[in-house]
Formats: C-alpha cells, structure tokens, sequence
C-alpha cells in the first residue's frame, strides 16, 4: 500500500479490506504512521523489510532498530533518516541507555512488519488490546525516575504513542491524591506560603471539591 508522490496524506486500502480511505485537502493532514512511510518515499526508496538503524545513547551505547519502525513511530527519527543521518548511526545525546533500551522495545513490539507470514502491509492505526496490556506493563515495572526518563525521551523523540502511554501512567499516579501527597510522591518543592495557598483556595474552591 503506498501514496503516489505528490498526493498529500491519502491511503489506498486494498482489496479484502473494507472500503477505501482518502484524507482530503480540507481534513486534519497525514497521521504518525503515513508521514513515516512519506520520509521513506521522500528520500528516494522504500525501506526494505529486516533494514536496521544504530541509535546511541548519551554514553555511546549503541541500540538496533526497524529503519521503518522508527520512522513510522518518532517524528524526530523519521527526519533524521529522510535527511540521509542515520546511516553513521543517529546520536541522542539527551537520552540515557536504559530509556532508550524502552524506546527500542516499544519500536519492536508495535511494528506491524514483525508479523513476517503477512503478505500484505498495512500501516499501524492504533493499539490491539494486546499492545495496550503489553503497553500497561512497560511502564507499570519502572521506577519513578526511569518513568521520568522515559517521559523525558518520547517527547524529545516525537513519539506521540510512547508519550501517550508514559502520560496516562504519570496520571495515574496523582489520581485521589491531594495536593500535599502528589508533591510527596514527586519530590516537588512547595514554593507557596500558607497565606498564598489560602488564597488560590478561596478563589478556586470549586476545584478543590471535585
């Protein structure tokens, strides 16, 4: 399934799929997914199947990725491959080895092209129930400050379901907590006096009732 060049954010599904999707001029734009497969058509080829990357951590260490996985799932990745940078292996200086170590993993596992048996490609929409319970323990087994880190790296790298998924645990984690108990669980100093907070809750006390 590919776009013709010139033609911007539009999709052909294929026959044995139900109907046919066009975004036209006058809709949203292309979604994550199809400007990854456009960086592929815009730097002159279409990524082979089994093309890897080499994206290195601050310190160096060195990580493998589906070339067509992270284009299609970092925003940021996907420039740097269609600007020719990813043939040295792309620098990420502000993202340790253990983030990235994450970032790699969720690349790999949301990759539609793992399914090797599958004739037939089609680009990732959205998660299965089984990407989003695989989703769930990703980051329910980290520790605060590797969340923190991985909050830090979806964003750096514009990847807009990683950072979903990071966002929504963090949510979780100040949810029925007041106040006092969300700086506690995030080691945040409060810089308000007594009569200020008094203040902010006179003007605002609707929201204190929620």
């Amino acid at each position: 399934m590919a776009a013709g060049k010139g033609e911007k954010g539009s999709a052909v599904v294929g026959k044995g799929e139900k109907g046919s999707v066009a975004a036209g001029k006058g809709e949203k734009g292309p979604t994550v997914a199809e400007k990854g497969k456009g960086v592929a058509e815009e730097a002159g080829k279409e990524v082979a199947d089994g093309d890897m990357i080499t994206l290195k951590s601050w310190d160096g260490k060195p990580f493998k990725v589906s070339k067509e996985a992270a284009a299609r799932l970092s925003k940021h990745l996907a420039e740097k491959i269609a600007g020719g940078c990813s043939d040295g292996g792309i620098e990420l200086e502000n993202i340790g080895p253990e983030a990235l170590e994450k970032v790699v993993d969720y690349c790999n596992k949301h990759d539609p092209y793992a399914a090797a048996s599958s004739s037939r490609r089609s680009f990732y929409t959205a998660p299965s129930k089984e990407l989003e319970e695989w989703d769930r323990k990703l980051v329910d087994r980290l520790s605060q400050d590797a969340l923190f880190d991985l909050v830090e790296a979806a964003d750096s790298l514009k990847m807009d379901g990683l950072l979903d998924v990071t966002c929504r645990k963090l949510a979780d984690m100040m949810k029925g907590k007041t106040t006092a108990q969300i700086r506690e669980t995030f080691n945040i100093e409060n810089d308000f006096t007594k009569e200020q907070e008094e203040e902010i809750r006179r003007e605002h006390a609707w929201a204190f009732k929620i």
